[in-house]
C-alpha cells in the first residue's frame, strides 16, 4: 500500500471519528433536553429549607441534620480561611479542621471536616472539567448543566447528603431557569404561557409560595405579562394591540399611573415620527448625485438644526457613537 494511500485512509479515519463524536454529542444534548423538560432536578416532594438561620446560633445543624445552613457554613470555612492556590489546599485542610476542633464536640467535628473535604472536592472538580462550564447560556442548558452538577454531588456525597446540603439553592435555581423558558417562548401565546407557569408552580412547591416570586410589584407583574403575551401582540393590528395593553395597564396600575403611562408612550411615537422624518430627509440629501460631499454635509448639519434645535449636539454625539459603530461616515439608520 503506497503512502499516499495510506494518508488518505488516516484521513478518512480522523473525519469518521470526528463525525461519530459530533454525532454522539448532538445526541447526547437532545437526550439531555428532552429528559430535563419531563424530570425535575427537585419537585414539590422536596421541601426547601427557607429558615435562613444563623448557623452559629444552632451551634451545630437542628437535630442533627445536614441542612443549607451547613453550606452557608462551608462557604464561610471557604473565606475565612482562604489560601492562595491548590497547591496550599492541604494547608487550608488543616486550618479548618483546626477551627472546628476548637468549636465543636469531636464526633461533630469530625463529622463536619469529613463532609467539608467531600464538598471542596466537588468544587475543584466542577471548576477544573470543562463540561460542567456553561457553554451556552439559554435557561434550558443552564438548566441542564445544573442537572448535571446536581449529580455530580449526589454521586459524590450520597444522594441524601447532597440533596440536603444543596437541594434549597439548586431547587431556587430550578425554579427560576424553568421559569425563564417558559416566559423567552415565541411559539407560545399568553393563556398556554400562564397556564403552564400555575403548573410549574403546581410541581415544585404544591400550595405553598415560591420563595423567589418577584411579581409582588405592579410594574414587575404589567412587565411579565407584556412578556408572556408577546406572541398575541405582535400578531394583532395597532389597534387591537393599543386595547390589549390598555386593558393589561387597568390591571395593574391606577388611572393616575395608566395617564402618565400613556403620556410616555406619546412622547415615545412623537420622538420616532420625528426620527423617522429626518432619516427620510438625510437619506435623500446622502443619495444625492448632484451635490458635492462637502455641500452634503453643510445640509445635513442644517437638517440636524431644524430637526433637534437645542438638543443637536446631545443628538450629535450619539450620531457620532453610531457611525463608529456601524464602521463608515456615510451610513444612515435603518
Amino acid at each position: 500500500m503506497t503512502k499516499k494511500k495510506i494518508f488518505i485512509i488516516c484521513v478518512i479515519g480522523v473525519f469518521s471519528a470526528l463525525l461519530a463524536y459530533r454525532l454522539i454529542y448532538v445526541i447526547s444534548e437532545k437526550i439531555d433536553v428532552r429528559y430535563i423538560e419531563k424530570h425535575y432536578i427537585f419537585d414539590k416532594s422536596f421541601h426547601a429549607d427557607q429558615k435562613n438561620r444563623d448557623f452559629f446560633a444552632d451551634k451545630y445543624i437542628p437535630n442533627g441534620k445536614i441542612t443549607s445552613d451547613t453550606l452557608k457554613f462551608f462557604r464561610f470555612l471557604e473565606q475565612r480561611l482562604a489560601v492562595q492556590s491548590l497547591d496550599q489546599l492541604n494547608e487550608h485542610l488543616i486550618k479548618v479542621k483546626e477551627y472546628l476542633g476548637s468549636r465543636f464536640k469531636e464526633s461533630e467535628s469530625r463529622r463536619l471536616f469529613e463532609l467539608y473535604k467531600k464538598h471542596l472536592e466537588c468544587q475543584i472538580e466542577l471548576v477544573n472539567d470543562k463540561k460542567y462550564r456553561a457553554g451556552n447560556q439559554a435557561p434550558r442548558y443552564i438548566l441542564i448543566l445544573l442537572n448535571k452538577i446536581q449529580n455530580l454531588r449526589r454521586a459524590r456525597l450520597g444522594k441524601e447528603t447532597a440533596d440536603a446540603l444543596y437541594g434549597s439553592e439548586v431547587k431556587e435555581r430550578e425554579y427560576i431557569l424553568r421559569k425563564a423558558i417558559i416566559i423567552s417562548d415565541r411559539t407560545m401565546y399568553g393563556k398556554e404561557k400562564e397556564t403552564r407557569l400555575l403548573m410549574l408552580k403546581r410541581d415544585m412547591w404544591d400550595d405553598r409560595d415560591a420563595p423567589i416570586d418577584t411579581e409582588g410589584n405592579p410594574f414587575n407583574r404589567y412587565q411579565l405579562k407584556i412578556q408572556l403575551y408577546e406572541k398575541d401582540i405582535s400578531e394583532m393590528d395597532e389597534k387591537a394591540r393599543d386595547r390589549m395593553i390598555q386593558e393589561f395597564r387597568e390591571k395593574f396600575f391606577s388611572r393616575e399611573q395608566i395617564k402618565r403611562l400613556n403620556e410616555v408612550d406619546e412622547k415615545i411615537a412623537r420622538e420616532k415620527k420625528k426620527m423617522d422624518q429626518y432619516r427620510a430627509a438625510e437619506r435623500k440629501i446622502l443619495e444625492s448625485t448632484v451635490i458635492t460631499q462637502q455641500e452634503k454635509k453643510k445640509r445635513i448639519e442644517s437638517l440636524q438644526q431644524d430637526f433637534f434645535g437645542k438638543d443637536v449636539g446631545a443628538f450629535r454625539r450619539s450620531e457620532a457613537m453610531r457611525i463608529r459603530a456601524d464602521g463608515g461616515l456615510n451610513k444612515t439608520a435603518h
